[in-house]
């Protein structure tokens, strides 16, 4: 009898450990848990904080300080929205854009501008963006006028210089006349002159009677005040009368072998002559093919 009870004794105090041990192993699994728990939690909180967005992530694009839209045609059309942008930047933008010169004024390199507009024509977009603008171009024949640079200029800036852009290699001086002439007969010859050129606010009268083209060419740049350019020897003669018309006009009538350089202030809606010159004639592609 007593053998039995040491027996169910002895059984009993060998089971109680085994308990005990499944009980710690169940524990220290939910802590195990719960610590894994916790880190995930503190992970995602981190990963919320944090300003450095996790690699893969697609990058939030940069606001464009500067959109320019180029339209080319018979007239070019200009859109463009800027958010302080830097005047040398819209320079260098248009000037890619339209492929031609653009030069700051002094005063105008470390500007910024804040504008926005669309499908405006070149002149009226380029007065919405400075205060005064000038371009020069190049006129010939029946053509439609070459830009040839654009000067964006502050109120304060002075004049761009007329050969900052038009630039010429030669120039030429026609003289005539003789020096024992008295005034009696220079009045009867200015009567009787085949070439007589008068300028009157920006209108040209010409009458020529059988005249060099060139002698005609270096009257009238002498009459505007701008250089006067021979480029080759030309033989045409003018026999010709045009009465009270615009300069450019007028002059690229006389010849398709001239170029008129103009310059337009559009501040001022003026336009003024910088260079006239006489270029040698444009081989046509049939008398090109068949000299060779």
């Amino acid at each position: 009898m007593s053998h039995q009870n040491s027996f169910a004794v002895t059984k009993a105090s060998t089971a109680a450990p085994r308990s005990f041990v499944r009980l710690r192993a169940v524990f220290f699994a939910l802590l195990i848990c719960a610590a894994g728990i916790i880190l995930q939690v503190d992970a995602k909180s981190q990963a919320q904080n944090s300003t450095t967005p996790p690699k893969g992530a697609p990058r939030t694009a940069t606001k464009k300080r500067l959109r320019l839209r180029i339209t080319k045609g018979d007239i070019i059309g200009i859109s463009l929205r800027a958010d302080k942008a830097k005047m040398s930047e819209v320079a260098a933008e248009l000037a890619k854009r339209l492929g031609t010169q653009v030069i700051l004024g002094p005063n105008m390199a470390a500007e910024t501008i804040t504008v926005e507009f669309y499908d405006l024509p070149l002149e009226a977009a380029l007065r919405l963006i400075v205060p005064r603008v000038f371009i020069d171009y190049e006129l010939k024949g029946n053509t439609r006028p070459a830009m040839l640079g654009i000067y964006l200029f502050a109120r304060d800036d002075p004049d761009p210089a007329n050969n900052a852009i038009v630039q010429g290699s030669s120039q030429a001086l026609f003289i005539e006349g003789n020096t024992e002439d008295t005034p009696e007969s220079v009045e009867k010859a200015e009567a009787d002159d085949p070439l007589q050129v008068e300028l009157d606010d920006n209108n040209l009268t010409i009458k020529s009677k059988k005249q060099p083209l060139v002698a005609v060419v270096l009257t009238i740049a002498e009459l505007l005040g701008v250089p006067g350019e021979i480029k080759y020897e030309s033989t045409e003669i003018v026999d010709t009368e045009i009465k009270d018309t615009p300069f450019e006009d007028a002059i690229t009538r006389l010849s398709p072998n001239i170029r008129l350089f103009i310059r337009v202030d559009l501040s001022h809606s003026t336009r003024k002559a910088l260079r006239l010159s006489l270029v040698p004639p444009v081989a046509k592609v049939s008398e090109a093919v068949t000299s060779q």
